[in-house]
């Protein structure tokens, strides 16, 4: 068993917000058994940084991780010993390298990847945006599929003028969501893009791509949404971080939400980050847009409420009555946001969002079943609160509950606004039948408090779904809560070990550290099961690969690598 020694290994959680219960009533269950997590393996070094989440796939019979890499390779590794299977270098033309941030999709036998051709000097400014596909089978790139080089030309938003995609200006750090419909052999999957440092211009653009087409050798671009469908970004080559134009990128770590429906089909939930919103310019930035196949996208919003859109306070009554399109706000009642320099004093909503640097593109929605009625989306956002909203009238607002303070309040000073206080997917589950998401959340301050908060979603006398705060891991009432998770976290995976369910996470240390810590925390009561210390300073954003009993960590010190994969499982006695 390895941990950090500093760290006990058991903690009773406490609540301490809102109408949360009382400190104590949910205990730890002593009755339940203890894990204690062990490290079964730690591969060697792989050439390039693991910023992609490694996936569990099927070759040649065979379970392997495979992990995409910043250096543009693809290695498998046995989850057995960690040994290196196959690996797959990505080709670039000479004087360019290939450079991988998405997390690949997986189509049944074939992984889709997303590959940035760079030049090698010059900053490594990028020269095109690619997609490649591996057979499984193989062990090799699929012939059928050449590499595909991604381009696009979409109207602005009054016809006048064509917005180019420009590679310079995209980056592709999305998880790449897939599905096979009925009617096809191979099938779709969405490639999306937001630009680093938000230099402008940029925009959010979603491709889609079909393997069908692309195998007969036919145009594998089937549909492209641009977010913010603008000309006119302002000063070229400068950061539009702070600027209510252009922006809307598709960015998230985890990717769009793709829900496959039981009676066939899918929907896509795209959330986009910072920049213009403004419907009536078809600009669509901080917000959740519902799409299907071929990415065709109307909000839904009543034409008459929303004649008059304003950008920097839109109507309530607009907003809500949108079906396709969610759009943040706070709930009559709610305070307004307070950082504690003043900026946001007289501002509206969407002003406090830009000058915080705030988006609702670095998180994914997810969909979760509400006992009673319509199921709901979970939709967390970088302003600390988490959204509870009709999955099938994206307009209607049920809830919103405030996670973490905003950062640098009572006294602590914020090192970076523009992080917010969460980038990630909630992890659905139940407790005791009652439908429960975790989502983790870190403060860059060393004085406000953040962890993995569970939240309970019940419905009302009146059957509106509420949030009900269960636990946080740790207690926002310990110190450890505000000495760990002062950075962006990884994402949080559910595993069930002898039984008995457990979220797994991993608090990464600064680059160039090695106290990197994996959580094992007991969904039923916020037990911190464990803390395994790791060999090095895990990664951001990442999702552990869970095999049976065994989590899979990445860990990357530089965006340049090295990095490495390590297994834990429960200790055998």
């Amino acid at each position: 068993m390895l941990r950090s020694a500093a760290l006990s290994s058991a903690l009773v959680v406490a609540t301490a917000c809102g109408d949360a219960p009382a400190p104590g009533e949910h205990a730890v269950d002593a009755a339940l058994p203890n894990v204690d997590l062990a490290r079964s393996w730690r591969s060697a070094d792989l050439p390039g940084c693991a910023i992609a989440s490694p996936l569990v796939v099927t070759s040649q019979g065979q379970e392997l991780l495979l992990t995409a890499l910043t250096s543009g390779v693809l290695v498998a590794t046995s989850p057995t010993d960690g040994s290196e299977v196959f690996r797959v270098p990505l080709a670039a033309p000479k004087g360019q390298d290939a450079f991988i941030a998405a997390t690949p999709g997986v189509l049944g036998t074939h992984v889709v990847i997303a590959t940035m051709l760079r030049d090698e000097a010059e900053g490594a400014r990028r020269r095109s945006h690619a997609v490649a596909v591996l057979d499984l089978e193989t062990r090799a790139l699929d012939p059928r599929f050449p590499l595909l080089t991604l381009a696009a030309r979409v109207p602005n938003f009054d016809g006048t003028a064509d917005v180019e995609f420009l590679p310079a200006n995209a980056f592709s750090r999305s998880a790449i969501p897939t599905t096979r419909p009925a009617d096809m052999t191979y099938g779709l999957a969405y490639v999306g893009f937001g630009n680093t440092q938000d230099i402008q211009p940029w925009h959010g653009w979603l491709f889609e791509l079909d393997l069908d087409a692309w195998a007969r050798g036919e145009n594998a671009q089937s549909a492209v949404l641009l977010t913010t469908p603008e000309t006119d970004c302002g000063t070229p080559g400068m950061s539009g971080s702070l600027d209510m134009i252009c922006g809307g990128g598709i960015w998230t770590p985890s990717g769009p939400t793709l829900i496959e429906h039981d009676t066939g089909g899918f929907e896509l939930l795209v959330p986009t980050g910072n920049g213009q919103l403004d419907l009536g310019r078809r600009d669509y930035a901080n917000s959740i847009l519902r799409v299907g196949r071929g990415l065709a996208f109307e909000p839904g919003c009543d034409p008459v409420l929303c004649a008059a859109f304003d950008p920097i306070d839109p109507s309530p009554a607009c907003i809500a009555s949108c079906a396709h399109q969610f759009i943040p706000r706070l709930l009559p009642g709610d305070p307004p946001f307070d950082p504690p320099d003043g900026r946001c004093d007289g501002k509206t909503f969407f002003e406090c969002y830009a000058l915080l640097d705030w988006d609702l593109g670095a998180n994914a929605p997810a969909r979760v079943s509400v006992p009673g009625g319509a199921d709901v989306l979970v939709v967390p956002a970088k302003d600390g609160g988490v959204y509870l909203v009709d999955a099938e009238h994206l307009g209607t607002l049920h809830d919103r509950l405030q996670l973490t303070a905003i950062c640098g309040a009572n006294g602590g000073t914020c090192t970076a606004n523009w992080a917010g206080t969460m980038a990630t997917v909630p992890a659905a589950t139940t407790v005791g039948g009652v439908p429960t998401v975790l989502v983790p959340t870190f403060v860059f301050d060393q004085t406000n408090p953040a962890g993995l908060v569970a939240l309970e979603i019940i419905r009302d006398p009146g059957g509106v779904p509420r949030w009900h705060r269960a636990w946080e891991a740790p207690s926002f009432s310990s110190s450890e809560a505000v000495t760990r998770f002062r950075e962006h976290t990884g994402r949080v995976v559910l595993v069930t070990l002898a039984g008995i369910e457990y979220a797994a996470l991993v608090d990464p240390g600064p680059d160039g550290g090695t106290d990197g810590l994996l959580y094992l925390v007991r969904v039923s009561d916020g037990a911190i099961i464990d803390r395994a210390a790791l060999d090095g300073p895990g990664r951001k954003y990442t999702l552990p690969a869970v095999l049976g009993e065994t989590l899979v960590v990445a860990s990357c010190e530089r965006e340049s690598g090295p990095s490495h994969l390590e297994a834990w499982a429960p200790s055998q006695p």
